[in-house]
């Protein structure tokens, strides 16, 4: 599904705001005027709903798929004309995820690069305000990339959240809870963790390509995959019985085995530095903060 370098994935495991936070919140709430934005949004969108429309429109795919961001379509020269250039009616990137197995549009992304000592606040495109978040690691020396995310699909952290745990559940085949469930912090930090655990079978290559290539990794990796892969059938029986203290368990468990995936991973990793800013980008996305 994709083929991204190590440094790569932790640049763009997480991205970075200003408040940023490793504890648990609620989401931003979106104005009933920007849900109507965002459905308008959507419905623009729908001209570049298949990959071979986007490449036709001019997005080209960039860094691969992302377990809680999907794969980004960039149209380079769009994103290149600077903040005054940004529309609500021209994103500059696309998201795809599989959904029933098949490429889904799930949302889009406004980018531009800034300035890093610019000041200039973002645009706001829709009602509230939402907050952008930055890349600088991704942007030329001297500029930080901004983006603004917009999920056309069911988000726990809303509609302008940069993360959205539950892509690599439909990545993996698999339903995720309702949304208001992960109010709860701890079913939250389950569904999350679970979500990671989901996207080692959902792309083989595994969060840290790299890494995973190792001897000493791989065999981990694949024990841990094989069974989760054998959680799945039995989560969707969970959730069809409508037996949530069953589903709950069975996350849990995927929780388990990404634990000791991660475990593998961290020790596997060299360099300090490289390793902590691992954890850092795990924790970002176990923790839900946006």
């Amino acid at each position: 599904m994709r083929s991204m370098s190590l440094a790569v994935v932790l640049l763009t495991a997480v991205p970075t705001t200003q408040s940023q936070s490793h504890e648990h919140h609620a989401p931003a709430v979106a104005t009933a005027l920007a849900l109507r934005q965002v459905e308008d949004v959507k419905r623009i969108a729908a001209a570049w709903s298949t990959t071979d429309n986007a490449r036709e429109s001019g997005y080209e795919p960039a860094l691969g798929w992302i377990p809680m961001m999907g794969t980004h379509w960039v149209n380079g020269p769009r994103m290149l004309q600077g903040r005054d250039a940004v529309k609500l009616d021209g994103p500059s990137q696309l998201m795809f995820s599989p959904v029933d197995g098949k490429d889904t549009l799930v949302g889009v992304a406004y980018a531009y690069y800034a300035p890093a000592k610019d000041g200039s606040p973002p645009p706001v495109l829709f009602d509230g305000a939402p907050a952008w978040h930055d890349h600088p690691d991704l942007a030329p020396p001297g500029t930080s990339l901004m983006m603004l995310h917009v999920w056309f699909v069911a988000s726990p952290d809303g509609p302008f959240a940069g993360l959205n745990p539950f892509l690599p559940y439909w990545a993996a085949g698999v339903t995720p809870p309702a949304p208001e469930r992960l109010r709860d912090p701890a079913v939250s930090e389950r569904v999350r963790k679970g979500g990671l655990a989901l996207a080692e079978i959902a792309d083989p290559a595994g969060l840290f390509p790299i890494i995973a290539r190792r001897p000493a990794v791989r065999p981990v990796l694949e024990a841990q995959r094989d069974a989760i892969r054998g959680l799945v059938p039995q989560i969707e029986a969970a959730r069809r019985a409508g037996d949530d203290a069953r589903w709950d368990t069975l996350v849990q468990q995927l929780g388990a085995h990404f634990d000791v995936m991660r475990e593998s991973y961290l020790k596997s990793a060299q360099d300090p530095e490289v390793r902590a800013h691992m954890a850092r980008s795990l924790d970002e996305m176990i923790n839900g903060s946006k």
